[in-house]
């Protein structure tokens, strides 16, 4: 299942309070992701993490994932669970399997929160949006999206690609 967080660079703090979003969350002041594709980039970075999570694991801090505040019919796929060899180093553990995605509606006005938010707490004005899902690409990639409204744009017209980090600077 995919983790799907949002970084407040150089933040303190969001002060998020979990009965205010349907969608669960996590916030940790140290950024470190709960899967490793960003992790050599968040390291040289410092602020606010917010893990987001599905609304059944509140209050949870294991097993955090988010597939289902996902909308999964937006590119439908059939992912196949690869029979690993950690012994082969050409297995791509089921990557490549799945590219895009789109929130559920009734999750959108949550993730627009907390990419306010903590865009707001931001003292320079940068947040990143990051996904790491086994079934996608099997590297990782950037793209700067200036403001949060081009984000959803993108979300909206051609949906937003797995195994990304999106660098957002304002509204």
């Amino acid at each position: 299942m995919p983790t799907i967080e949002i970084a407040s660079i150089e933040s303190n703090s969001l002060n998020l309070n979990q009965n205010d979003f349907d969608v669960a969350i996590i916030e940790e002041n140290k950024l470190i992701s709960h899967r490793g594709l960003f992790h050599d980039f968040l390291i040289k970075q410092s602020g606010t993490i917010v893990h987001i999570g599905n609304p059944d694991l509140k209050n949870e801090e294991f097993g955090f994932f988010a597939g289902k505040i996902i909308n999964w019919d937006f590119d439908p796929r059939n992912v196949e669970i690869p029979k690993v060899n950690l012994n082969d180093p050409t297995d791509t553990l089921g990557a490549n399997q799945q590219f895009l995605f789109q929130f559920l509606e009734k999750y959108k006005a949550d993730i627009d929160k907390i990419l306010k938010v903590a865009l707001e707490k931001s003292p320079i004005k940068r947040i990143f949006f990051l996904t790491d899902y086994q079934f996608g690409p099997e590297n990782g990639s950037k793209e700067i999206i200036y403001t949060i409204r081009d984000f959803w744009a993108k979300h909206d017209k051609e949906g937003l690609r797995l195994n990304r980090l999106y660098e957002i600077y304002g509204e």
